[in-house]
């Protein structure tokens, strides 16, 4: 199992995330959201998918959207770290990253696909993660962050935005 992160291994914007699922056995968690996620949107028809979900909000696609982008940048950051990059990584703008995709046009059986294959292979790399290489620091938006916390900060993030897919009548 895939130790917690301490909180000296990621910057106090992270905490959130984390704090959702620390004490859980995040390679398991990693796979048991993909069902999760699967029966949330099997409700879902397309028209409700490109409805914002509140005034002023994404639509349901652009928010499954937007975690798949971020499970992709997470990872990435992660695999980059464990292999002992030295550059920093940077912010992203998700609003931007959004409003580019056109993710309303993508149908939901693919965001989910698209989903569970990310998930899958993040699931496999932590399979395979030394403690070493799990521990392993870079810097993120400016802060220390460890490849652990990456990888925790993914199922953490899908938490706080299946509170919101989970609201939607």
């Amino acid at each position: 199992m895939l130790a917690a992160p301490e909180k000296t291994e990621y910057g106090a914007y992270f905490d959130d995330y984390i704090s959702k699922v620390r004490g859980s056995d995040v390679s398991e968690l990693l796979l048991s959201q993909v069902e999760e996620l699967r029966f949330v949107v099997e409700q879902l028809t397309e028209e409700d998918a490109v409805l914002p979900y509140a005034p002023g909000k994404w639509s349901l696609k652009q928010l499954l959207g937007h975690i798949n982008d971020t499970e992709k940048i997470m990872f990435f950051r992660a695999l980059c770290i464990a292999r002992n990059e030295q550059q920093a990584f940077y912010g992203f703008d998700q609003d931007e990253y959004v409003r580019a995709a056109n993710f309303d046009d993508i149908p939901l059986s693919d965001l989910m696909e698209d989903f569970d294959h990310t998930r899958h292979a993040i699931a496999y790399f932590v399979k395979h993660l030394t403690e070493e290489a799990a521990r392993r620091q870079g810097t993120v938006s400016g802060n220390p962050t460890s490849a652990r916390a990456l990888i925790y900060i993914i199922p953490g993030h899908f938490e706080h935005h299946l509170e919101t897919l989970k609201s939607i009548p």
